[in-house]
């Protein structure tokens, strides 16, 4: 039915266009990241990233629930857990080296002190526990954990969603207003919470998994109604956010003080503001053509492949943030120049190793190296490259 409609093409387009953001937001000082959605409105890449994942965890899982097949559902959600949980270890032991490496340059605080390194650098036995408990999140590198949660959530919405549609939204309704109570998961060695509060980012989720399971033959009626009060609140946003196109300096500010938009624990203006822009991408049939041409068939690949996409993707933000921060402090360069220059040749990096995974997926003939072997055969050299980074910048004995 999916394949059919032709729907998992959009999502996968619409993903992709997302991780692209995502990678432009992650690179301090490009000139591209002006234009990413977060610039013109409330929300930003992070709604419609959750969003669009319980959507395709619907498509994907949803016919089993109605079968009953719990123990496929379970399973099968658990594993994508797990997986998503080991991608975040990996992702997180990366960025430690990159910035130890970049520290061993140019010896700048902020490269081992900022976005909750500190713990791990100073206190490496407390900060990786941390880490494996996902209670101590580095910045950039905090949004899988909530990925975890949100995927073990998965056949708890399922199940309900099965009896009823409005019982799995008021129990998520539920969850997310005791969040915004102050239900939430600590953080550890670091004080604090989760900076994405699974507990209120779950209600984004459930949206998603409940317009799959309502849309699954169409897209939701057009109202015109509706529609009209969408266009004028993203309108309404845009130069909030904007202060006016800079005619009325403060009045993002003045916007931000009188809306609930704080983005931890999922604002109601950050949500509404995204619904707002899904309803009228949905309403909107010549959005859904941009995937069929040459863009968009590239925009599908990276969406088919988001989760090592992602990861790709967070590797280079830290690279790209490191690299920055040296060229400033050793060379004197202008970051924006840089920032841009390595943020275009990011994208086509993505861009091509979504269509390297795309080739070495559909080729029957390829003989693809497999994960294991490949650590076999890296570890021990990362390992002391690892160490030596630790030991030249003296913190292999904190």
């Amino acid at each position: 039915m999916a394949a059919k409609t032709g729907r998992v093409q959009a999502i996968d387009f619409w993903r992709g266009l997302v991780l692209i953001a995502i990678l432009c937001d992650h690179i301090p000082g490009n000139l591209i990241d002006a234009a990413t959605p977060r610039n013109f409105g409330f929300s930003d890449s992070a709604e419609a990233f959750v969003f669009l994942s319980g959507f395709s965890v619907s498509l994907a899982y949803y016919r089993k629930a109605v079968e009953a097949d719990w123990r496929s559902v379970t399973q099968r959600c658990f594993s994508r857990a797990l997986r998503i949980y080991s991608v975040h270890l990996a992702l997180t032991l990366a960025a430690i080296v990159v910035f130890a490496a970049a520290y061993a340059v140019c010896a700048a605080p902020s490269l081992i002190e900022a976005d909750g390194r500190s713990f791990v650098f100073q206190t490496p036995l407390r900060g990786g526990l941390g880490v494996a408990l996902l209670t101590q999140q580095l910045g950039y590198v905090n949004i899988l954990p909530m990925y975890v949660m949100l995927m073990l959530w998965s056949p708890v919405v399922l199940a309900t969603a099965r009896r009823s549609l409005g019982l799995a939204l008021g129990v998520s309704v539920a969850i997310y207003v005791a969040a915004r109570l102050g239900l939430a998961l600590p953080n550890w060695p670091e004080p604090g919470t989760w900076f994405f509060n699974p507990f209120a980012w779950q209600l984004i989720f459930t949206l998603g998994v409940l317009s799959g399971v309502l849309w699954r033959e169409a897209p939701p009626p057009a109202s015109a109604g509706l529609l009209a009060i969408s266009i004028f609140g993203l309108i309404f946003a845009a130069v909030a956010v904007t202060d006016a196109g800079g005619f009325a300096p403060g009045l993002r500010d003045a916007v931000f003080a009188r809306l609930d938009v704080p983005k931890q624990n999922l604002g109601l203006g950050r949500l509404i503001h995204f619904l707002m822009l899904a309803y009228v991408i949905a309403q909107a049939p010549r959005l859904s053509a941009l995937a069929k041409s040459a863009a968009g068939q590239a925009l599908q690949r990276l969406g088919r492949h988001s989760l090592a996409v992602f990861a790709l993707g967070s590797v280079l933000s830290y690279v790209g943030q490191a690299t920055l921060r040296v060229a400033e402090a050793q060379f004197s360069i202008a970051g924006a120049f840089i920032g841009l220059l390595y943020t275009v040749f990011g994208i086509i990096g993505l861009l091509l190793f979504a269509r390297y995974l795309e080739w070495n997926k559909l080729s029957p003939d390829r003989q693809a190296v497999p994960a294991a072997n490949l650590l076999s055969v890296w570890r021990p050299a990362f390992s002391r490259s690892s160490s030596s980074l630790l030991r030249s910048v003296g913190l292999s004995r904190r």
